[in-house]
């Protein structure tokens, strides 16, 4: 190593033989962010001056996602993404796209009225986000199950929460027990006259009880989740298809068959129609399903696992 070269690099010259690593200068950028406890609906984003203030001094920065393959528009850092490769006279990487042999469909943009929940900063946009969780197991199909460990709770300090083991997704009857009342995907077959209520008891908001504005502001995003899934997913069609069955024959015995196999790749092609997400079996029709289709009856008491190998796990 020649002394233009030394100097040219971020070491230090020492004494022979040693060389010091001199750290890069963190870049800090503001973060742009939003009160959701404010009233003000033409707040505008504001910025944290220092977004590493209260953060280990062992934390790794690695700066902004700088780099972009220009065959999928993926946005890696530079530590992943290496020097890159050109590919029909575009710049690759591996990681994304493995330098173009994988083709990624493009991202699907959302309606406009479920995306202004997530962008805006008007009244109702706030509400949603600051509640988002209770929403999102408000409208859940499947629990989640796993062996909780209470020991650890035996004190004065916070709450932990801690499985043993492995969590996972449990999936109920189509219709709740004699006496029970419905809960996560028994919502959407069984006393959807009260649909929204029911919802609302289940999962409870921190609200203030005595804040008439904000209960109505709940129950019209209720109702506005609600119908949107109605109207744009392929599994509450499904399940709704089950209700309409129910309500004309409810002492029948019957079935809800959440198909395994898919003609098409949906991570490749356009969503599956409700035809080839689930099937509705009423009688003896078992040489039909696929022993890795899922099957769910009318009435039948505990629980069954659902496997995270099935296309619908995660929609579940």
């Amino acid at each position: 190593m020649n002394s233009n070269s030394i100097q040219a690099s971020s070491l230090t010259k020492l004494k022979s033989g040693k060389q010091k690593i001199l750290p890069k200068k963190r870049v800090i950028e503001p973060i742009p962010m939003v009160d959701l406890t404010s009233d003000d609906e033409n707040e505008e984003l504001h910025c944290i001056q220092d977004p590493f203030k209260g953060v280990s001094t062992e934390y790794l920065y690695h700066g902004n996602q700088s780099l972009r393959c220009e065959m999928c528009d993926s946005l890696l850092w530079s530590d992943e993404g290496g020097k890159g490769r050109i590919t029909f006279g575009k710049l690759t990487y591996n990681l994304c796209c493995g330098y173009g042999k994988v083709e990624l469909p493009d991202l699907k943009e959302p309606p406009s009225i479920y995306k202004d929940l997530f962008v805006n900063c008007n009244e109702n946009s706030k509400y949603f986000l600051k509640n988002i969780r209770r929403y999102n197991s408000m409208f859940s199909f499947t629990s989640m199950g796993g062996k909780v460990d209470s020991s650890i709770n035996s004190g004065k300090a916070p709450y932990v929460f801690r499985i043993i083991g492995q969590n996972f997704h449990t999936l109920g009857g189509l219709v709740p027990a004699p006496g029970k009342d419905p809960k996560f995907s028994q919502l959407y077959i069984y006393g959807t006259d009260n649909e929204v209520s029911n919802r609302k008891r289940l999962f409870s908001d921190s609200t203030n009880k005595s804040d008439g504005h904000l209960k109505h502001i709940d129950i019209h995003l209720i109702k506005f989740v609600k119908d949107f899934l109605d109207r744009n997913n392929e599994l509450v069609k499904s399940y709704r298809m089950a209700r309409n069955h129910f309500n004309d024959n409810p002492n029948e015995n019957f079935k809800l068959r959440l198909i395994y196999k898919r003609d098409l790749d949906g991570r490749t092609y356009n969503l599956p129609s409700t035809s080839e997400v689930a099937a509705l079996i009423v009688g003896d029709l078992e040489r039909i399903i696929d022993h890795r289709d899922i099957v769910v009856e009318s009435h039948t008491d505990g629980l069954q696992r659902i496997s995270e190998l099935h296309p619908s796990y995660l929609a579940l």
